[in-house]
């Protein structure tokens, strides 16, 4: 009778973590969107901060996925179902910065450098 195989730790930490950068992304999403923020007039640090710590736990559940998807002898679903989840949370965080970064651009129209330099004869 073939022994029945364990679902892999790594591959649990790793969906457990993606959760927690899941968290952190709509939190950071909440913040960011708030009325007081969203005009972007200054970039507060701790959207800063929050983005930031998402990016770190997603890359952390993404080696641990990996982890579990290369560990034999145990089962993968936990593993690539947290690589899947942070692919799907990496793209937020892609799509979030984006949105930061054309709200900071739209706040803060870049200076006419053409007019404040001496005109070449």
């Amino acid at each position: 009778m073939q022994r029945q195989t364990r679902h892999s730790a790594l591959g649990i930490a790793a969906l457990v973590v993606s959760g927690c950068g899941l968290l952190l992304l709509v939190l950071s999403m909440h913040y960011a969107h708030a009325p007081e923020h969203a005009a972007m007039r200054e970039l507060p640090w701790s959207l800063a901060a929050l983005l930031g710590s998402s990016v770190g736990l997603a890359i952390l559940a993404a080696l641990l996925g990996l982890g579990s998807v290369l560990q034999p002898r145990r089962r993968r679903l936990f593993g690539i179902i947290a690589l899947l989840a942070t692919l799907g949370l990496v793209i937020a965080q892609l799509s979030l910065g984006g949105w930061i970064r054309d709200q900071w651009r739209t706040s803060h129209p870049p200076s006419d450098a053409a007019g404040a330099l001496p005109a070449a004869h």
